[in-house]
């Protein structure tokens, strides 16, 4: 399986494919990426934000962003978290996640010393685990850290 990775400065029109797949799923963030990237809410173009793609023979199969990590009053410096992170589910256990996943960690490395993420299903909480992401039991905006060694 030969896996493209784009950096998308604009939601790809394929995206919508993703969405629907997604909400079958009852996955909502996907929907929450359109809505809030066509609002300018969260278009991933803060310093060190990015939203990368997955293609495999030119079919869009899987997302990631990276934004800067905010707490209830600013900045967390050097802190990015990872969102609406979405593999179309026939494309799991493939390594597609993974690559994706690494490419986004690689890419942070620049901006951010660590990265974290929020996340309430078990199929992706055991994915973050393998990927070296610890649980953080009670922190009020996200659920799972992982130091970022270059």
């Amino acid at each position: 399986m030969k896996i493209v990775i784009k950096e998308a400065k604009i939601l790809p029109q394929e995206i919508v494919e993703l969405e629907k797949e997604a909400n079958e799923e009852s996955f909502n963030f996907v929907t929450t990426l359109i809505d809030e990237f066509n609002s300018g809410k969260n278009c991933f173009n803060q310093p060190g934000e990015f939203f990368l793609t997955a293609y495999e023979n030119n079919k869009l199969i899987a997302c990631g962003g990276l934004n800067q990590q905010w707490n209830e009053k600013d900045l967390e410096t050097r802190i990015g978290r990872v969102r609406r992170f979405y593999v179309l589910p026939q494309y799991r256990k493939y390594g597609v996640g993974k690559q994706l996943l690494q490419h986004l960690e690689k890419k942070a490395i620049t901006h951010f010393s660590a990265l974290c993420l929020y996340t309430d299903t078990h199929p992706a909480a055991h994915f973050y685990q393998k990927m070296n992401y610890v649980f953080v039991e009670n922190h009020p905006n996200y659920n799972y850290f992982k130091y970022l060694i270059s």
